[in-house]
């Protein structure tokens, strides 16, 4: 940006200098000079045409120079950095941050670090400061430039952040890696890899949602195990475990977890290497799509195309269970990288208010005992709505941390005192 400003103020001066001769040869014209056509302005009788070439050559640079650096701007705007994780971590991405903010305009940071003691871990107000510092600090930023978010969260903040995030346009997301090269080398890879995740009304604003049965190039697997209830609506608590780095067979994820085995049924999704049986499937890890962009760039691009695709999908799967098992709490845990996360909190909050294609109709029974909200709520699902729309409500974020899988209130939408009460073994 220095060299791409310094070379904008000389061909400013250069243009204003070269313009201010020609203009003085155009007014001090004699009758010989015609300029009711553009050849004629070559003419010598008009002006010096070394002196209109110099003068068009640098307006040509100028312009060149302007564009490039608007669009510098756009795509290397302000670096924004997301940390929430458990006092007891590490935060091992401090190097990727120092090379992510040497190719950005400016930094801003929001930060914190939680407690995990007790049997349900509240981050509710760590999330809330986070999310407030971050919509300030983007609110006061110039909105010509383009917005770089580089979440370190732990998964339940994730989904809140992202959910109560609103994206301008020219956004981008930042998967920082946890051993980043510290010099940057031309053409190096530094290790970050970064996706455009525009909020354009074309990209998901204006999204045509569909539903995950709807779909016949599904990316992930849905397996369910322990499906001992036959009726659906019986199901009082779903473990939905969203896998993308892997792990062996889909029988032992997440084994071993004292509140995996509080749940009648368990769902794990994610890519499959093997199997098509849900016992004995195995797990495949999910790498960003990522290519070469240019020699000299901070990381390779991630295709964005695949990267919202997942999480699209991602959103469908927990939308699918919880048409399953309408009346069940679902408690939601995953293995993904950051970005993903993120971005998952996100797309979940633009599509939960949206009409779903293909949504099969009568998966969301009324009761009698059902209140006239409840009542409401299965009528509008019944309909087409999308049953996120009750997120919060119906589904608890799992945080594994140290070995431990506990409840996590992330969310002010959460009802607390069920978390604190019914929820737990």
């Amino acid at each position: 940006m220095f060299v791409l400003e310094t070379l904008i103020a000389i061909t400013v001066a250069l243009t204003t200098a070269f313009g201010g001769l020609v203009a003085e040869d155009l007014i001090s014209r004699d009758a010989a000079c015609t300029v009711s056509a553009v050849p004629d302005l070559w003419s010598e009788n008009c002006t010096s045409p070394s002196r209109l070439g110099w003068f068009l050559g640098t307006l040509a640079v100028l312009v060149v120079a302007m564009a490039l650096r608007a669009w510098l701007m756009a795509h290397n705007g302000t670096l924004y950095y997301l940390r929430l994780l458990p006092a007891e971590s590490a935060d091992r991405t401090r190097a990727a941050v120092d090379v992510a903010n040497a190719r950005s305009l400016d930094f801003r940071s929001a930060t914190g670090w939680f407690g995990t003691r007790g049997e349900v871990v509240d981050l509710r107000r760590e999330v809330g400061q986070v999310s407030g510092e971050l919509e300030r600090a983007m609110n006061d930023d110039d909105h010509a430039t383009g917005y770089v978010l580089a979440p370190n969260l732990a998964f339940p903040a994730a989904l809140a952040v992202g959910y109560d995030v609103l994206l301008r346009e020219r956004t981008h997301l930042a998967e920082l890696p946890a051993e980043a090269r510290k010099r940057r080398l031309p053409g190096g890879d530094t290790g970050v890899r970064t996706v455009y995740f525009d909020d354009g009304d074309d990209t998901w604003s204006e999204r045509r949602w569909r539903s995950r049965r709807a779909q016949s190039d599904t990316q992930l697997a849905l397996h369910t195990l322990d499906a001992g209830a036959p009726d659906r609506t019986a199901v009082r608590r779903v473990w939905l475990s969203l896998q993308l780095e892997g792990g062996g067979p889909v029988s032992e994820i997440d084994v071993g977890h004292a509140l995996r085995e509080t749940c009648e049924v368990v769902v794990v999704a994610g890519p499959t290497a093997n199997g098509d049986d849900d016992e004995g499937a195995a797990l495949a890890p999910w790498t960003l799509p990522a290519g070469r962009w240019v020699p000299g760039a901070s990381g390779r691009r991630v295709d964005p195309r695949a990267f919202a695709r997942l999480v699209e999908e991602l959103s469908g799967v927990v939308e699918q269970v919880l048409d399953d098992y309408p009346e069940a709490e679902v408690l939601l845990t995953g293995r993904m990288p950051r970005t993903v996360a993120f971005a998952l909190g996100y797309v979940i909050a633009q599509r939960k208010d949206d009409r779903i294609e293909g949504k099969r109709a009568a998966l969301h029974p009324t009761r009698s005992d059902d209140t006239r909200a409840e009542r409401a709520q299965a009528v509008a699902e019944n309909e087409g709505l999308s049953s996120l729309s009750r997120f919060w409500d119906s589904v608890t974020p799992v945080l594994v941390h140290l070995g431990e899988a506990k409840a996590t209130l992330a969310h002010p939408a959460q009802d607390a005192a069920a978390v604190r009460n019914h929820r737990m073994p």
